[in-house]
């Protein structure tokens, strides 16, 4: 059989031979939707570089930072997920705003990813713009987007349950006995807060029910935690952990102890929650399960580069009760 050349690999993709070149050198640079196509191409005509069997397939993981653990979590169950997939990963961090988020996804589009997976990204704000998302969709690379659902964008979306988390707080807390239960969030324009704030005021009582918006850190909670007891409540659901941790101690700095006087319910499941003292009661997100299907749904067979058709899928959280919630002090046996 004749040598294949570059160029009639080129010419049958339709790409210059720098590119064929870059690509059978596993070079990066060439968007992977380019690169599945020279590859088959390559395949087809009967080229047998090391590259065509020994690549692994590359994808992207986004997490806007590692400050908070659970971003720490989901980036070390994705890379894991995607180890026993046999592929390789890019990580990007400290995608805090819009132009951060769209700069690391062309970097990770250039270096041949097929597909991104981002974690609690800027898809989770309803005031940005999706027209980074839509570029990288257009050109091949897959997305699934964690925690947050936009319209108008085919990608998958794979969010835990944030009104089912909230409920499991509150029915726990209204079992024990609370009458006035505070809820601790971020920013109310994002998707994930909205649903913590709909199900909130759907299924406790306004008269005895507050929302406090903050940021979820632990000067968010802890800011929280001061004015939710101001306003009377003896129990608070936390928008995370960080959160949850930062209330326990303006608790304790207004010399008050938790839970006797201040039960404290948190959101995430990370494991300094289990080592706290007092061990923190909590609703822990699947971060096993999002993260494997998150690594299945952008990770297509060689030459499979095109966007699956859209797709949202919801998962269940988990209540895990530790020492941070008990019956109120004073409790009247008011229902909510």
């Amino acid at each position: 059989m004749a040598k294949v050349r570059l160029i009639d690999i080129a010419r049958k993709t339709h790409v210059s031979e720098a590119t064929v070149s870059r690509v059978l050198a596993g070079k990066p640079g060439v968007n992977a939707a380019t690169r599945d196509k020279v590859l088959a191409a390559a395949r087809s005509l009967g080229r047998t570089d090391d590259v065509l069997d020994d690549a692994a397939p590359l994808i992207g993981l986004v997490v806007p930072n590692i400050e908070n653990p659970i971003f720490s979590l989901f980036l070390e169950r994705l890379e894991a997920e995607a180890r026993a997939a046999n592929l390789e990963t890019l990580v990007s961090i400290n995608t805090r705003s819009e132009e951060q988020e769209a700069a690391s996804m062309q970097r990770l589009a250039r270096a041949g990813a097929r597909g991104i997976v981002i974690v609690s990204g800027q898809h989770a704000h309803d005031e940005t713009s999706i027209e980074h998302y839509l570029a990288c969709v257009d050109n091949g690379v897959k997305l699934c987007l964690v925690n947050g659902v936009r319209p108008g964008l085919d990608a998958s979306f794979i969010s835990t349950d944030d009104s089912k988390a909230v409920v499991l707080a509150l029915e726990h807390l209204r079992h024990l006995g609370h009458e006035r239960v505070g809820l601790a969030v971020g920013d109310e324009h994002t998707w994930p807060v909205r649903g913590k704030v709909s199900a909130f005021e759907q299924h406790w009582s306004h008269e005895y029910g507050c929302v406090a918006y903050t940021d979820f850190s632990l000067a968010g909670g802890y800011q929280a935690a001061l004015e939710l007891y101001d306003q009377g409540c003896t129990a608070m659901v936390c928008g995370s952990d960080q959160m949850a941790i930062g209330a326990i101690s303006a608790i304790r700095d207004l010399g008050l102890r938790v839970p006797r006087d201040m039960s404290v319910v948190g959101y995430d499941g990370i494991p300094l929650g289990a080592n706290h003292t007092p061990a923190l009661t909590t609703v822990r997100q699947p971060v096993p399960m999002i993260a494997r299907a998150a690594v299945r749904s952008v990770s297509s067979a060689a030459g499979e580069s095109r966007q699956a058709p859209r797709a949202v899928f919801v998962v269940p959280p988990e209540l895990v009760v530790r020492q941070t919630t008990s019956p109120p002090a004073n409790a009247i046996g008011l229902k909510a």
